[in-house]
């Protein structure tokens, strides 16, 4: 998969930009502030998910204009395409000219994968931004993943509700059996789907973090969940997630919270069979999560028969000359779009396009 051709009209600072990007890697650089990320964030949109800067569609829009359009032509194995994101008051999209109900109706048409400085501290930080991280790769192979795990949220919510409510009204409780056949059933759907994706993802990572350690460590991921079961069947884990619901009522209910569940489970990530959350060096933790987003890439590749366009914005600072290089010049057959503050990086690129922006405008 490869864009072909960018427009972006009164998006954030951006007035009008139109780019042809190479094919392979594109780098995008400047000082802060002057809209690099901006372009990244546009070509995001086209996955059918929100920004990953922002919920806020209304903040996507110039301050001078009242609403903003991105459109691109990008090519698949099967044929070309034009798409276009329109942002008022919310996002409306169409794709080959045809409205869509709803921008996320793009997934499964576009892919990409989004890497970020918040990605770097993937490994080390809390399990929300690790959860997040698997919920949106899934999202982007499975179109049903997302409804099914927003069912699952509602679910959780709507006890916790009753949970809060039950100290004055004891009634309530008699209904919490209903209430976790319903979360066991849905959440064992939820996990289920992460745990078959972190099986294949740990097959492509692996190999990814071996390359650029060159060799010299191994990386291996699991599912940490926040109650145990015996095997990965749906049924096994919907038996033993209602036992924990159960188990912990007492619990849940001094805490007026439920305690167990997807919503509370973690990614554990091992770096020559020791926590790299834990006792990972920067470098080790940095490398598991480029092989992570990379990993997640070849995954799309392997479901979907199309190469992600790959995003990276402003990490190539944090990375040392190893990691930069094999961004930079190892990565085949895929097209990515860099976005950097420094000349010398743009330098050490052997082969690709290269744009530098200012105040919104790409001036070369």
């Amino acid at each position: 998969m490869f864009i072909n051709e960018i427009k972006i009209e009164n998006f954030r600072n951006i007035g009008f930009m139109g780019l042809f990007p190479d094919k392979g890697i594109n780098v995008i650089y400047g000082e802060n502030g002057q809209g690099k990320t901006n372009i990244l964030e546009g070509i995001w949109l086209f996955t059918g998910c929100k920004s990953f800067r922002t919920s806020k569609d209304t903040e996507l829009v110039n301050f001078e204009s009242e609403n903003a359009k991105i459109s691109i032509e990008f090519e698949t194995e099967l044929r070309n395409n034009t798409a276009s994101v329109f942002i008022d008051k919310k996002r409306q999209a169409s794709l080959n000219g045809v409205l869509l109900t709803s921008p996320r109706e793009l997934i499964g048409k576009y892919y990409s994968v989004v890497f970020s400085p918040v990605h770097l501290s993937l490994i080390k930080d809390g399990p929300l931004n690790r959860r997040k991280f698997i919920d949106t790769a899934i999202s982007q192979i499975d179109e049903t993943y997302a409804k099914k795990l927003a069912y699952y949220n509602h679910l959780v919510n709507q006890k916790n509700a009753l949970l809060k409510n039950a100290a004055v009204d004891s009634s309530l409780i008699d209904t919490f059996d209903v209430w976790d056949e319903k979360i066991a059933e849905s959440g064992a759907l939820v996990i289920k789907s992460r745990i078959d994706y972190l099986n294949m993802l740990e097959n492509y990572a692996s190999d990814i973090y071996s390359g650029i350690s060159d060799k010299k460590e191994e990386m291996k991921i699991s599912y940490a969940g926040s109650f145990r079961f015996e095997n990965e069947d749906t049924a096994c884990i919907k038996e033993n997630f209602l036992k924990n619901l159960q188990k912990n009522r007492s619990n849940d209910l001094y805490l007026k919270s439920t305690t167990c569940g997807p919503h509370r489970d973690d990614i554990e990530i091992f770096v020559k069979d020791i926590s790299a959350r834990k006792f990972g060096s920067q470098g080790q933790q940095r490398s598991a999560s480029l092989a992570l987003k990379f990993g997640e890439a070849e995954i799309i590749k392997e479901i979907r028969g199309e190469d992600p366009v790959i995003l990276l914005d402003d990490v190539m600072s944090e990375l040392d000359l190893t990691r930069q290089n094999y961004i930079l010049n190892k990565i085949k057959n895929k097209q990515v779009f860099i976005t950097c503050c420094e000349k010398e990086t743009v330098s050490r690129l052997c082969a690709g396009k290269v744009y530098r922006i200012e105040n919104g405008n790409a001036v070369e």
